[in-house]
């Protein structure tokens, strides 16, 4: 699998903007955050956590495990097995 480092993908965009490093990482964040919105209609159970020093994004996905063949909302809850 590719790896590309997300901070050098948007260092042209940050200079040419004049934007600072932390509003670059707020900025990203935020475009994910609307993906996942787009996506799945929420982006309450997931975590964007941008690392800076890294150069490197993380998305985690928050869902209750549940006795299989109960899982009522596949967005927050996913079966045992």
């Amino acid at each position: 699998m590719a790896s590309i480092n997300l901070i050098e993908a948007f260092q042209d965009f940050k200079e040419a903007e004049n934007i600072d490093r932390p509003t670059m990482m707020k900025v990203v964040e935020d475009v994910f955050k609307t993906l996942l919105r787009k996506k799945y209609g929420s982006d309450d159970n997931f975590d964007v956590i941008v690392n800076a020093e890294k150069g490197d994004l993380e998305i985690i996905r928050r869902r209750m495990i549940v006795e299989d063949g109960q899982v009522e909302d596949p967005l927050a809850q996913i079966a045992y097995a």
